[in-house]
């Protein structure tokens, strides 16, 4: 998340708070032991696991709408997926509360899906920051080499530093 806002975020955040509702946690809760003192970290192995009725808190358990509660179980899975890309628009998870059976389908394939068959694809074609790097100065590092040949067989790492060692004009 790296502190940057986005719907994305919101939809995460949405999750805790039907995580929250569903089992009658805080967010954070230091009193509980190490590696269940967070909700989503606590709720996870749970909700893979498929067990939901050990997520439940003791009063909902007693007097709940099984249907009402599927719902809300699934949509929290969805939003408190790892990666941003992989969580669902807030429109969608709307639907699948108010009960449109088209998206408690879609929301039970998607959650059969494992969240590490999704990165199959960025695994095949990894991607790191040089490689972005490079395609992104490729216009500024051909350039510099046109008006100078002794830049030949500089990396971009050395050009960048020599780039910001020269003397400012603003200085």
């Amino acid at each position: 998340m790296h502190g940057k806002l986005s719907d994305k975020v919101d939809v995460f955040a949405f999750g805790v708070v039907l995580l929250e509702l569903l089992s009658g946690r805080m967010p954070i809760d230091r009193e509980n032991p190490k590696g269940q003192d967070s909700l989503v970290m606590w709720a996870k192995p749970i909700l893979e696991g498929g067990n939901i009725f050990e997520l439940l808190s003791p009063h909902i358990q007693s007097e709940c709408d099984y249907d009402q509660i599927e719902r809300m179980v699934l949509a929290a899975t969805l939003c408190i997926r790892c990666s941003p890309r992989l969580r669902p628009q807030i429109s969608l998870v709307l639907k699948l509360l108010q009960g449109n059976e088209e998206m408690r389908n879609w929301a039970r394939q998607q959650i059969n899906i494992s969240e590490e068959a999704h990165f199959v694809d960025e695994e095949a074609f990894p991607t790191n920051i040089q490689s972005h790097l490079n395609l992104a100065l490729m216009d500024i590092v051909d350039d510099s080499f046109s008006i100078s040949s002794s830049n030949e067989g500089i990396s971009v790492e050395d050009y960048l530093q020599g780039r910001r060692s020269c003397p400012s004009s603003f200085e």
